[in-house]
C-alpha cells in the first residue's frame, strides 16, 4: 500500500474516542467539586452529563451500565456477566454514589410509567433479598440504547425552578427548564 493511500486504523480511532471519554469524565468530575450549588438546573445538567458519560462508557466498553434514582441517592451500577447481577460502582470516582442535595425533589417516569422513589419500593421487597441491591431503573446498553426516561428535578422552595432531563431510546438527552 502506498503511503498516500493510508487512512486511520480502527485502533487509532478507538484511542481518540477513549481519550475524549476520559477528558469528558475528568471535566464532569471537576464540575462536581467546583460547583457547590444545590439548584435544580445544576443538578439536572450534572445528571444529564453523567447519563451521557454512562451511555458512552457502555458503548465503548461493551458492558451494561445502570442508574438507580431514589429520593436520597443517585447510584450507578455495572452488570457483572459472571454473577449475572448488577453491581454498584462504589469505587469509581466518576460514577460514585451521589446524595440528592437538600431542597431538591426528583420525579421519574420510565416509558410513560411514573416510578415511586424512596421507601415505598423497599416495603415490597421479599424477606430473602436483603443482600441484593435494588436494580437500576435506567439502563445504558452496550448497543447504544438506553431506557427511555423523564426525570424532573425541582426545587422545594416556592417559586423554585423545575428542570426536566429526557433520555430517549437512542441515547439522546434533552434538558429543559422553567421557573415557577
Amino acid at each position: 500500500m502506498k503511503q498516500s493511500e493510508r487512512g486511520f486504523t480502527l485502533l487509532e480511532i478507538l484511542i481518540v474516542v477513549v481519550l475524549i471519554a476520559i477528558l469528558t469524565a475528568a471535566a464532569v468530575n471537576t464540575i462536581n467539586f467546583v460547583v457547590d450549588d444545590a439548584d435544580a438546573e445544576t443538578e439536572a445538567r450534572r445528571i444529564a452529563a453523567l447519563a451521557n458519560l454512562a451511555a458512552e462508557e457502555a458503548l465503548l466498553t461493551g458492558r451494561e451500565y445502570g442508574l438507580r434514582i431514589d429520593d436520597e441517592n443517585l447510584e450507578f451500577f455495572i452488570f457483572d456477566d459472571v454473577t449475572r447481577q448488577w453491581q454498584p460502582l462504589t469505587d469509581d470516582n466518576i460514577f460514585q454514589p451521589r446524595p440528592v442535595p437538600e431542597g431538591i425533589d426528583f420525579d421519574l417516569v420510565l416509558e410513560g410509567q411514573a416510578i415511586a422513589l424512596g421507601d415505598e419500593s423497599e416495603d415490597e421487597s421479599g424477606a430473602g433479598e436483603e443482600d441484593l441491591p435494588e436494580p437500576p431503573q435506567v439502563m445504558f446498553l452496550s448497543s447504544g440504547q438506553i431506557t427511555p426516561f423523564t426525570l424532573t428535578v425541582a426545587e422545594r422552595d416556592p417559586g423554585g425552578e423545575t428542570w426536566t432531563v429526557e433520555g430517549d431510546l437512542l441515547g439522546r438527552m434533552e434538558i429543559e427548564g422553567e421557573t415557577q
